[in-house]
């Protein structure tokens, strides 16, 4: 061992809770782990599964690297021997049986119907994790322009199967990355309001952005407009953040003009 990474600060660089399940599609299980499981190990969890559950083996599949990540997960005889996979195995001879016993214990649950507890939450400790990739400078826009301000202009009428495109004077996605919302709104207008059809989360539609200066950038939004798009007005809506020298951050949006689906 080279270094005892449960003991570093701030509180040891390995997880404390680890997430584990089955899901169930018709007659088929999928049991998900938290690591990397040797074969073996993959193979003893789907036995105890199946067993509880009383299912044929092949009726069980198993799934690693899955909610969380916890390195290697070794049978003890493959902890004994502490070549590479053992040796990176980090709670012990015993990872393994405990996997095995918490698996046994949702198996059950998923048999009879009952409710188990759903146990304790990972902490937050993203405040202590260390940043290494570049830094955000701060925004500027370029002369006579405004953040939100809209460089290119979509065709003001258009076909399904198309594609339209807009670009925008914009900020560095990093200043908000907006999780739980979205860099921009496809709009269609609905009498004398707009609403949104469809956002950053659609196959339909991609985000680029562009670091065109050393502290300009550019964010070009198209849409490829799916068959079956019902006909009528629509804009494109960008919504982002700017940073100032100081380190202040600012939204703002920007609007495309109306163009006609049709």
């Amino acid at each position: 061992m080279l270094v005892a990474v449960g003991l570093l600060p701030p509180d040891g660089w390995v997880p404390h809770v680890l997430k584990i399940q089955i899901i169930r599609i018709g007659g088929l299980f999928v049991v998900g782990g938290p690591a990397e499981f040797t074969i073996v190990a993959g193979l003893r969890i789907r036995r105890t599964v199946a067993d509880r559950l009383g299912v044929p083996l092949e009726n069980v599949i198993f799934q690693g690297y899955a909610n969380s990540y916890a390195s290697y997960c070794t049978t003890p005889q493959e902890y004994d021997a502490q070549q590479y996979e053992g040796g990176s195995t980090l709670f012990g001879r015993y990872t393994l049986p405990a996997y095995q016993q918490g698996f046994a214990t949702l198996a059950d649950a998923l048999r009879t119907g009952s409710e188990i507890p759903r146990g304790p939450a990972p902490r937050d400790l993203s405040q202590f994790q260390p940043y290494v990739g570049p830094g955000i400078d701060r925004d500027e826009s370029p002369a006579g322009r405004v953040f939100g301000d809209v460089l290119t202009q979509p065709a003001a009428k258009t076909l399904t199967g198309q594609q339209i495109a807009v670009e925008f004077v914009t900020g560095h996605p990093g200043n908000n990355p907006r999780r739980r919302g979205t860099f921009f709104e496809i709009q269609r207008r609905s009498g004398d309001h707009w609403t949104r059809h469809a956002d950053d989360g659609d196959w339909s539609t991609k985000y680029h952005w562009t670091r065109t200066e050393t502290h300009q950038s550019v964010a070009r939004i198209t849409w490829d407009i799916p068959d079956g798009t019902p006909a009528g007005q629509y804009r494109v809506q960008h919504y982002g953040d700017s940073r100032d020298a100081a380190g202040a951050i600012t939204a703002f949006t920007g609007t495309s003009n109306e163009f006609e689906v049709g």
